[in-house]
């Protein structure tokens, strides 16, 4: 089984509703935010999880914002902020899987890593 379906399998079983996109991966809600698993089927251990779009990037707060993002970026773990090309910043964790991983160990503890991360961006932004 790829890693997506494993993937899909435990959000569904966990009480979430995932569903595909059109690009093949997986949207979901949890605690009222949006997060997206980006399928990675051809390189199965690499696992993506992100948090879209968790704030707008303008010309009055580029600066701020990439200031905050460099120190989030150095200061914890398995987490990535980028800016889009539609000047949104991501958020991203990016791991490497073992050949049997535990969803279960996991996926909640990257999920709470990044609404922490997102709250410390916002901290660091006075939002």
């Amino acid at each position: 089984m790829k890693t997506s379906e494993h993937v899909f399998d435990y959000l569904r079983n966990q009480g979430l509703v995932p569903k595909y996109d059109d690009r093949g991966n997986i949207e979901f809600k949890y605690q009222m935010r949006s997060f997206i698993f980006f399928s990675n089927d051809d390189d199965a251990q690499f696992f993506q999880l992100t948090m879209p779009s968790i704030f707008e990037v303008t010309d009055d707060n580029r600066m701020a914002a990439l200031e905050a993002m460099n120190e989030i970026n150095d200061t914890t773990k398995v987490i990535k902020l980028t800016v889009t090309k539609s000047n949104h910043v991501w958020e991203s964790t990016e791991i490497m899987l073992d050949s049997t991983p535990e969803l279960d160990d996991l996926f909640p503890r990257l999920l709470n890593i990044l609404l922490n991360t997102r709250q410390a961006f916002y901290k660091l932004m006075e939002v």
